[in-house]
Order: structure tokens, then C-alpha cells, then sequence
């Protein structure tokens, strides 16, 4: 799969401005009215799947946090072209946008038929460091919409009947006709009245207007599995929003807490512990902090400063799994900037050895 930074030809770090003007001079460039190349209509489209992704702050996001390849495997055409839309872009560039009729779609048809499409949502939670090692339950509430409980989600009032939209004539598309600086243009969009099914009710209905859901709110308990990482999401089948076409699914997005004592990589986590310089030469007992509380360790004799210490199992309980990641510790020696007058005697003393133990060695004496 194509990175799609590549693809619009910007940098990771692009503003949302810098990726829009890169995808208004690609499609201008390969707009298939425009370019009669046998490739034009293939980049049009790719360029699309492209900025629908990158011109989305959330989807963009995601894209960045699993990597093409990871992205391309969870969403969907459907999932990266819906809620997006290009008309205005279009407009914007002059192009005659006529989809379906024989026109050029540059989605290759996803949208074809007014299907509507199911709604998911996002709710976005914040975990500790803490939670994510073992795993944890969480309640959440969630404002969304539900089938409405009067018309069964079907929109129409109960007792009315199902007849043809006298607007697009039972064919669920219109056609409409704008003059822009480029002349007039033409552009077959989806039904207003109907959307896009072509049918309606004789009498919408009273509780929901015709929609067929109306708004509620549900508390839910969730299990967040041990090792789940930032950038994951858990979904949740069909509570997202409910439309005619049925309910979408609700994404519980990750959002990790960074820790003030230890930073993660896998599921490894790093921590860095002081001792006095006197217990890094004599050596002794010292506690370490863990996801677990402190653990005392003895530390051996002469230990130099960096020194890597590896605890077994200490760390994030792997995702889907039974075993531990480790937890690696970085020894930082504590030295101190002033001290006290027996001190500095006793350090001068120890100089005093030292320095008359190395002139025997090189036999000086």
C-alpha cells in the first residue's frame, strides 16, 4: 500500500493547509476532464483516497499511529470516504462533478445507489500506564442516536404507507445545474427529500421527524485488555449512530497518560533510579519503583553510572497474551554538590589511599 504522504507528494509534518493546497494542484493536474492520459483517472482516484485520509484531523491521526500497511487493513473504502465530502473542493476548482449517469466518479462507485451508510462514532479515553499493564474496566456514557422507539427506525408513521418520492421520481438521484466562473455545471447528487431510497412514507414520523432515531444516551461498562497501546481502538458493534440503514459501531480510542516515573517501548518500560555514589561503590540494598510498587534490589559493589539493570516480567502484560515484558533500569550515581566537613576529611583520606596505592602499582616507591 502506497503511503499517502506520497501519494499528494508532502512531508509527515505537513500543515492541513499545505496538504489541501498539494491536493487541489494534483487534482487539477489529473482530473480525468481534464487529462485524457490512461493513468489520470487511477491517480484522480488515488489522490482522493489520499486527501480524504490526510484532510481528516482523526483519520489522519490514525493513519500515523498504525502506518499504511496496519491502516489499510482495518478501514475500508467505505471507512475512509465516509462523512467526506469533495463537492466544495470541486466547485472550488471548476471541475463538472457528475457523478453517476455515465459521468466520472472518482469514487469508483462507493457511493453509488444513496445507500446512506451507517454512522460510527469515536470516544476517546485516556489510560494510565498503570491500567494498561494489567487491564482494566472502565464505564462510559455515550450520547448517540438510537432506533426510535415509535416508528420501529423506519421513519414513517405507523398506519402510513410506503410510496414513491415524488421529487427524484422513485430513483433516489437528482440532477441540479450551478454556474460557476467556468461556466455551467452539472451535478447529479443524492436525493434530499428521500435520501437516496427513492420511497417515503405518506407521513413522516411524529417522534423522530422522519429520520428514524432520535437521540439517548447509554452507560456502558468496557474491559480494556492488558497491553493495548496509543493509536488502538476497541470497537463496539453497533453503538454507534442509528440510520435506516441500521446501527453503526462505536470506537473507544486509546489515549496513553505519559507516566512522570517510566517510559514505554512495547511492552518493555524504562525507569531511571539514583543512589548515593557511596552505595554504587560498597554496593547494598535499593528500591526500585515498578507498575507494581517498590522492589528492593542489591546492588553489587563497583556498579558504574549507566549501568543497565534487567527485572523479569516487571513490565506490560502483552497484548492478547499470557507473559510480561521486562522493566530495564538505568543507574544514575547521586553525587553531591557540597558536603560536610567530616565528610570532605573522609574523602580526602580515601584520596590520600587511592592515590598511594597507584604510585606502588607503577612502583614509584
Amino acid at each position: 500500500m502506497r503511503d499517502y504522504y506520497d501519494v499528494l507528494g508532502v512531508r509527515k509534518d505537513a500543515s492541513a493547509e499545505e496538504i489541501k493546497k498539494a491536493y487541489r494542484e494534483l487534482a487539477l493536474k489529473y482530473h480525468p476532464d481534464r487529462n485524457k492520459s490512461k493513468e489520470a483517472e487511477a491517480t484522480f482516484k488515488g489522490i482522493n483516497e489520499a486527501y480524504a485520509v490526510l484532510g481528516n484531523e482523526e483519520k489522519r491521526r490514525r493513519y500515523d499511529a498504525y502506518g499504511p500497511e496496519q491502516f489499510g487493513q482495518r478501514y475500508s473504502q467505505e471507512d475512509i470516504f465516509r462523512g467526506f465530502d469533495f463537492q466544495d473542493i470541486f466547485r472550488d476548482l471548476g471541475i463538472n462533478i457528475n457523478f453517476g449517469s455515465g459521468g466520472f466518479d472518482p469514487f469508483g462507485g462507493l457511493f453509488g445507489g444513496g445507500s446512506g451508510g451507517r454512522s460510527e462514532l469515536h470516544y476517546p479515553i485516556s489510560l494510565a500506564l498503570e491500567e494498561i499493564a494489567s487491564g482494566v474496566k472502565k464505564n462510559i456514557e455515550i450520547k448517540h442516536v438510537r432506533k426510535c422507539g415509535h416508528c420501529g427506525g423506519t421513519g414513517g408513521e405507523p398506519g402510513y404507507k410506503l410510496i414513491r418520492c415524488s421529487q427524484c421520481n422513485g430513483t433516489g438521484r437528482v440532477r441540479r445545474t450551478t454556474t460557476t466562473m467556468f461556466g455551467r455545471m452539472q451535478m447529479v447528487t443524492t436525493c434530499d427529500v428521500c435520501g437516496g431510497r427513492g420511497r417515503g412514507y405518506e407521513k413522516n414520523c411524529r417522534a423522530c421527524g422522519g429520520s428514524g432515531g432520535s437521540i439517548g444516551v447509554d452507560k456502558l461498562e468496557i474491559s480494556i485488555p492488558a497491553g493495548i497501546s496509543e493509536g488502538m481502538s476497541l470497537r463496539l458493534s453497533g453503538m454507534g449512530d442509528y440510520s435506516r440503514d441500521g446501527a453503526g459501531d462505536l470506537y473507544v480510542d486509546i489515549h496513553e497518560i505519559r507516566h512522570n516515573v517510566f517510559s514505554r517501548q512495547g511492552d518493555d518500560i524504562y525507569a531511571v533510579v539514583e543512589v548515593p555514589y557511596y552505595t554504587a561503590i560498597l554496593g547494598g540494598e535499593i528500591g526500585v519503583p515498578t507498575l507494581r510498587g517498590e522492589k528492593r534490589i542489591t546492588l553489587a559493589g563497583g556498579t558504574q553510572p549507566g549501568k543497565k539493570i534487567m527485572l523479569r516480567n516487571e513490565g506490560i502484560k502483552r497484548f492478547r497474551g499470557n507473559s510480561y515484558g521486562d522493566e530495564i533500569v538505568t543507574v544514575q550515581v547521586s553525587i553531591p554538590k557540597s558536603v560536610s566537613g567530616e565528610e570532605e576529611e573522609l574523602l580526602k583520606r580515601l584520596k590520600g589511599i587511592e592515590e598511594s596505592g597507584q604510585k606502588k602499582r607503577f612502583g614509584l616507591f
